[in-house]
């Protein structure tokens, strides 16, 4: 399994007092087909679950993550023991407005 993880948080390099609500999309750069678990965890605990498929050379959206300026983390668990078919990018809100664009470079990577 790979795991990618981006943090947010008051005043933190990613800062959440910006962020309303987070917009994902999953592709898979690869040959093969693979599953993520995707979580959003808060102040609160799990605000969000999903479990996807992406297959080959295709994007899953996940939009409209609401996390009203909070701090998070979003944690992406995968089925394969390698992250580098995997492109992620983030793109954060604020009242529907884009603040920033992050992508998989931009998270921790643990395989």
């Amino acid at each position: 399994m790979s795991i990618l993880r981006l943090e947010a948080a008051p005043f933190a390099p990613i800062d959440s007092t910006y962020i309303q609500s987070v917009d994902l999309e999953i592709c898979n750069v690869g040959t093969e087909g693979f599953e993520m678990l995707v979580h959003g965890y808060g102040e609160q605990g799990l605000f969000y679950v999903q479990l996807i498929h992406v297959g080959s050379g295709s994007t899953v959206p996940l939009y409209h993550m609401m996390t009203e300026h909070k701090p998070f983390q979003l944690v992406l668990v995968t089925n394969v023991n390698d992250y580098t078919h995997t492109a992620v990018t983030v793109r954060v809100r604020n009242q529907g407005n884009l603040v920033a664009l992050f992508t998989q470079e931009d998270m921790f990577r643990m395989i």
